[in-house]
């Protein structure tokens, strides 16, 4: 696996207050192209304001955003790809879909991250599983990231499909965790924080994993093998108890 942490040196952060996040994505356009204004500060909760003004599903999702559970479907939504086409994420298809969201450009441990993914890339191959990694990113900056990323890895290439363009309202509607950038050398935008979902050929949520800091992520390796376990062992969704019929049968007895 590459150095997830390439920022670090013997446990000490280097760069003093710019921290780990402000590598790598110091370009200045906005991320979706002609219509956002450049946001700073607090400019990122303005713009979550004037979403919810538009009512529909974008105001429900921001009003309240929860965690997806797991055996619940995720939102389906259609996504361009930097290699070409459009991607369907979400909807049943009758194979397994492994997505995993990363936070932008902007974020080195994202770029590592998903190299160590092309490293079991094969494995997954294997497995059936189809591979997508998603981010808000705009097109330009998600093209200019895959690149960045082709150059990290031993092989110099990354045969799984890298979307671009979640929107903001989709994010929530995911459940995941929303940070404002801290600076313009991060984005201009709000950007989603990483998440993983595995999704059975149902459509189900298998496996769920948030997180609100780039620094915590299942492992890679471990996760192949445990997709392995599931198929071979026809393993069930865990994490149901109290969802729906589940717990009916320890009513009254908590």
């Amino acid at each position: 696996m590459v150095n997830l942490l390439p920022f670090t040196k013997s446990g000490q952060t280097s760069g003093g207050s710019s921290g780990p996040q402000s590598g790598g994505g110091r370009s200045g356009g906005p991320q979706h192209g002609g219509g956002q204004q450049k946001q700073s500060g607090g400019g990122g909760l303005a713009g979550l304001a004037g979403l919810a003004k538009r009512g529909g599903g974008a105001a429900a999702a921001i009003a309240s955003p929860s965690r997806l559970m797991p055996g619940e479907q995720l939102p389906h939504t259609t996504l361009h790809t930097v290699q070409g086409g459009r991607i369907e994420v979400g909807a049943p298809t009758g194979k397994w879909q492994l997505v995993v969201v990363y936070r932008g450009k902007h974020c080195p441990v994202s770029k590592n991250y998903l190299a160590s993914l092309q490293q079991i890339i094969y494995e997954l191959d294997e497995l059936g599983v189809e591979v997508v990694a998603v981010s808000g990113d705009g097109r330009e900056r998600a093209e200019a990231f895959l690149e960045v990323l082709k150059a990290t890895t031993e092989t110099k290439e990354i045969t799984y499909k890298v979307a671009y363009g979640l929107p903001l309202h989709e994010q929530f509607r995911w459940g995941l965790y929303v940070s404002n950038p801290r600076n313009f050398r991060e984005t201009e935008l709000p950007f989603p924080e990483p998440a993983l979902f595995l999704l059975n050929p149902d459509g189900e949520l298998q496996i769920v994993d948030y997180s609100n800091s780039p620094f915590a992520r299942p492992d890679l390796r471990i996760l192949v093998e445990g997709i392995r376990y599931i198929q071979e062992n026809d393993y069930p969704v865990r994490g149901m108890f109290g969802l729906r019929e589940a717990g009916n049968q320890y009513q009254g007895r908590y």
